[in-house]
This record gives C-alpha cells, sequence and structure tokens, in this order.
C-alpha cells in the first residue's frame, strides 16, 4: 500500500464536500461497519446522445479506509458515461490505489455505493436535490433565530461544527451527520436522531431525555453528565463498552438491546 498517497487522500480530503447542484445525490450506508456513504453526481443533460458524468464528490462517517476508496471511486468517475459506472467493480477501484488485503472490503463497497448512485439517478430514487438541506443552510437558520427547535434536518451534514448549548428540541436529525460535533450542553429533548452519526462527538452535559437514538451511532462519543431518561434505543443503537449502563435508564424500541463495538 501506498502509505504517503493514503495519508495525502485524507489531509486534503480529495473529492470530499456536498455539491449543492448535484443532479443525483445518493445515500449508502455499509452494512458491516455501519458507516454512512452519500454520493454527490453531476450529469451532462439528458438530450446528448451519451450521458457523461461530469463531477462527482462524496461525504462519509467512515475511516480512512473508506475515505480513501470513496475519493478514487469519485475520481474515476469523472469522464465515464451512465453504462461506465453503472459497470464499476472493486478492482477499477483497486487499479487506482491498492488496498491491504485485510481492507479489500473497502472497494467493493465503495463500488456497490456507486452503483446504487447511477440507478438512483435513472429510477429518481435519490434524496431530492430540491430539499435537501444543507449544513450551509442550518448554520444559516442558527444565526438568524438562535435555535434550530423543531427544523426537519433529515440527513444534514455538520461534521466538526460547534454546536454547543444549541436547542434542537423535537427536530428532525435522522440519518444527519454530526460526527466529531461540539454538542456540550446541548438541548435534543424528543429529537428524531434515528440513524444518527454522533461518533467521537461532545455530549457532555447534553440533554437527550426522549430523544429518538435507534440505530444513532455514538462510538467514542464523551457522554459524561449526558442526560438520556427515556430515549429510545434498538439493537443499532451503539456506545462504548464502559458506557453500555446507560441503556438502563433509556426505553427499548425495537430489539432486545443496544451493541457496542470497541474494546475497553
Amino acid at each position: 500500500m501506498d502509505f504517503e498517497r493514503f495519508k495525502q487522500i485524507n489531509d486534503t480530503r480529495m473529492n470530499y464536500h456536498e455539491m449543492e447542484d448535484a443532479d443525483v445525490i445518493s445515500s449508502y450506508r455499509n452494512t458491516g461497519c455501519g458507516d454512512g456513504y452519500r454520493l454527490y453526481l453531476k450529469v451532462s443533460p439528458s438530450n446528448q446522445s451519451t450521458q457523461v458524468v461530469t463531477d462527482a464528490s462524496y461525504t462519509t462517517t467512515g475511516c480512512g479506509f473508506g475515505l480513501v476508496s470513496l475519493a478514487v471511486a469519485a475520481e474515476w468517475l469523472k469522464g465515464k458515461t451512465l453504462e461506465q459506472a453503472a459497470q464499476i467493480t472493486a478492482e477499477d477501484i483497486e487499479n487506482e490505489f491498492q488496498f491491504p488485503p485485510r481492507r479489500q472490503n473497502y472497494p467493493e463497497s465503495a463500488a456497490q455505493c456507486v452503483r446504487k448512485a447511477i440507478k438512483d439517478y435513472r429510477n429518481g430514487t435519490g434524496m431530492d436535490p430540491s430539499i435537501q438541506i444543507s449544513g450551509k443552510k442550518v448554520l444559516s437558520i442558527l444565526k438568524s433565530k438562535g435555535h434550530l427547535r423543531g427544523v426537519d434536518m433529515s440527513q444534514v451534514i455538520l461534521e466538526g461544527e460547534n454546536l454547543g448549548g444549541v436547542d434542537f428540541t423535537n427536530a428532525n436529525l435522522s440519518h444527519s451527520f454530526l460526527n466529531n460535533c461540539c454538542l456540550e450542553k446541548a438541548i435534543f429533548f424528543r429529537a428524531r436522531l434515528r440513524g444518527a452519526f454522533l461518533n467521537n462527538a461532545n455530549l457532555r452535559e447534553a440533554d437527550l431525555r426522549e430523544a429518538d437514538i435507534r440505530w444513532a451511532k455514538l462510538t467514542g462519543a464523551d457522554l459524561e453528565g449526558v442526560l438520556l431518561e427515556d430515549a429510545i434505543y434498538d439493537i443499532g443503537t451503539r456506545l462504548d463498552p464502559n458506557q453500555t449502563h446507560r441503556f438502563d435508564i433509556m426505553k427499548k424500541g425495537v430489539g432486545d438491546q443496544g451493541i457496542y463495538l470497541r474494546s475497553k
């Protein structure tokens, strides 16, 4: 593996950004590790005889290998016809960057993500770009109102933002990207956080009482002083092993228990 290139792609986050004028926005969840991928594609006009992917970008909550696989896939896509893009394989990605044997599942997941995006484009089943709320728009609402109570922010990307003390009461943050955020003393009372990515977030003294955190990912999060009374969890709710006692004050949703991934 080319470690220098691996580091360079991660440091520069090659092709990593939201695309507000995308023709399709496709979401994909890696069922192996639970990471979320989002692929944005710009496609040449449909009245042309052969449509081509003119631009591609992505966002992910995944690790460095996931980021590299998507970065390489996005670069590979540029200039490809839709038919070529629909036929992408893990080998196409590996031809651009060689992954170690124990990490070869990442290019396969990236290829599946691309194929789903092409299918979403053709079938009109991706996220509707006209109603997608961007992180930039959410921050504008926050600046204007001073809070985000009741705002529909489903699938928004706010990774790494400082949102300490913000009131998200009754907000819809399902499948949102909140990893690495500062959410200290934030209020998520009765908020919908189902499928949200909160890994490595600072949730010290945050209020998540009665919040829906089914399938939410909180591995690595700082939960010191967090309020979780009557929060709803299920088998997909992920906490670190030393935090699983917190399930005792929550309410079970679908499934029997939450799960954890990390060892102490």
